[in-house]
């Protein structure tokens, strides 16, 4: 049932944390609210959320942070600061840079056409594989650009269709050049290793 009143649901609504945060209340339909912090959850903080009689409690995770970087073609992940990520394979192809560094993984972000929105996200989902529609974005699979392809591992970031996924047709541009539609294209192993590492609400940030 719609909520009628959206002002009284949220009064009704309490939410705790140790170390306090500040945020506002956000309707992603007519009987679903989620409240955002205005800053990113610490990791290992506790949250306490009431509703009049009913109340329950959890503790956030690690801070899994993955800053994919347009210019540098890479996509960093620190667990609680530390970075992290599959080993690189060996011998390493030296002409890619940053190669081997810890938590630094080769990627592939969007063409000029299409070029990667910068700004900070949240991941929204995880498929472990999904079918992707040019279509759904307004490209017409009729059109050269137009593209319509299974892809594995694929973490959701934005509501318009933005993800971090595998990408093995574009080994060869990984760490080098951007050739995605938009997204951020990773290996399969790459890709695999971040799927399994990420929860949903854990950030994201594209940064130039």
């Amino acid at each position: 049932m719609p909520v009628a009143n959206r002002r009284a649901a949220e009064r009704a609504l309490e939410v705790k944390s140790a170390p306090a945060m500040s945020g506002t209340f956000e309707w992603l339909d007519n009987t679903t609210v989620q409240w955002v912090p205005d800053r990113f959850w610490p990791a290992h903080s506790t949250v306490a959320l009431s509703v009049g009689n009913l109340s329950t409690d959890f503790k956030t995770g690690p801070a899994v942070v993955g800053v994919a970087d347009i210019s540098d073609h890479t996509f960093t992940v620190r667990i609680d600061g530390v970075g992290a990520g599959p080993p690189p394979p060996r011998p390493a192809p030296h002409h890619r840079p940053h190669w081997g560094e810890e938590g630094v993984m080769p990627a592939s972000m969007g063409r000029p056409h299409f070029p990667t929105p910068v700004g900070s996200y949240t991941v929204l989902s995880k498929e472990r594989s999904v079918v992707m529609d040019s279509s759904s974005v307004g490209v017409p699979l009729t059109d050269p650009e137009g593209y319509r392809v299974p892809v594995d591992y694929a973490v959701r970031i934005s509501r318009r269709g933005l993800y971090v996924h595998s990408a093995p047709w574009a080994l060869n541009s990984l760490g080098v050049e951007n050739v995605s539609h938009g997204c951020i294209s990773l290996s399969p192993a790459d890709a695999e290793w971040y799927f399994n590492a990420v929860h949903i609400g854990d950030p994201v940030i594209v940064q130039e």
